[in-house]
């Protein structure tokens, strides 16, 4: 889906700039960053803004209407708003007494988040497509408290698994909204050809991605031709069959280089690579360092 045009006014927006400028603010290096918006500190008001990591706003009090790749939206409290790196946001209007909570965070972040492909799933594809998630006060309650535990982690002196508690406060995090998400779709609209594809997609390259890198395989196992099954993986998502196969492999090898034990060469082969050189060039290629420097940082 291409991106809409827009004006010579917008706004690149970094998460290394938001905790620089906001008030208020609690991070982690440039990968996450937690602080509130209020009408007042709102910059998308005037102009258009866009974020080189992913986003979310959970609605406190108040109401606005935003403008997300130039489709306008409502959010009121208790609404959980989505965005996605590149999402063009604007705020067309705001109540006075507006305020939100904003959670940001990069991709690489996300990457070495452990979330299980197939549950994730329903809630990626709601990002850019209803990107407003209406959830009770209970909901809301339990979210937030996870994000207060998260800033106390940030400002804490425990800083050898510093990392570590937080993305698994992380996690629990994006599994609660799973669920709410889950809850929410009971019921709800029928999916497309494309998104039923994309699903069982998904599904295969959760049971397969460790030993399987080929578009083909996994449209002979769906029925379809490759170039069909790109195509519907590219409109429902934005990201080709094969860009999903190759986040999904790099993802389990960084997981295998920080936490496994095993060596470089039993990585390779774990995941189907017929040398260890062939490895090391297909993760290079993907992350620009090398798996011995990853493992080592790691």
């Amino acid at each position: 889906m291409k991106r809409p045009l827009v004006s010579e006014n917008l706004k690149k927006v970094s998460i290394q700039r938001i905790k620089k400028e906001m008030r208020d603010v609690s991070y982690l290096s440039d990968d996450l960053v937690i602080t509130s918006l209020d009408a007042r500190s709102n910059t998308t008001a005037e102009h258009p803004v866009t974020i080189d990591g992913f986003s979310v706003i959970i609605m406190m009090a108040g109401e606005a209407v935003v403008s997300i790749d130039m489709k306008e939206y409502q959010v009121r409290p208790n609404n959980i708003v989505f965005f996605n790196p590149g999402s063009i946001i604007r705020t067309v209007r705001c109540s006075a007494n507006a305020a939100a909570f904003v959670l940001a965070f990069s991709k690489s972040f996300v990457n070495e988040i452990q979330i299980d492909l197939s549950a994730s799933l329903p809630v990626y594809m709601r990002f850019g497509k209803a990107p407003v998630l209406q959830v009770s006060e209970q909901d809301v309650a339990e979210i937030r408290q996870l994000f207060q535990l998260v800033k106390a982690m940030l400002l804490s002196d425990k800083e050898r698994y510093r990392h570590e508690i937080i993305r698994s406060l992380f996690t629990t995090a994006f599994y609660l909204i799973i669920d709410i998400n889950q809850r929410e779709e009971q019921g709800g609209q029928k999916q497309g050809r494309c998104e039923v594809l994309f699903s069982e997609f998904m599904k295969l390259l959760e049971l397969h991605h460790k030993s399987r890198r080929n578009v083909g395989f996994y449209a002979k196992q769906l029925n379809i031709t490759p170039k069909y099954l790109s195509s519907a993986v590219k409109e429902v998502s934005g990201k080709t069959a094969a860009r999903w196969i190759d986040e999904a492999v790099i993802l389990e090898a960084k997981t295998l280089l920080k936490y496994s034990g095993m060596s470089i060469q039993e990585i390779a082969y774990h995941l189907n690579f017929s040398t260890q050189s062939f490895f090391g060039k297909y993760f290079k290629l993907h992350t620009g360092t090398s798996p011995s420097r990853y493992k080592r940082k790691g």
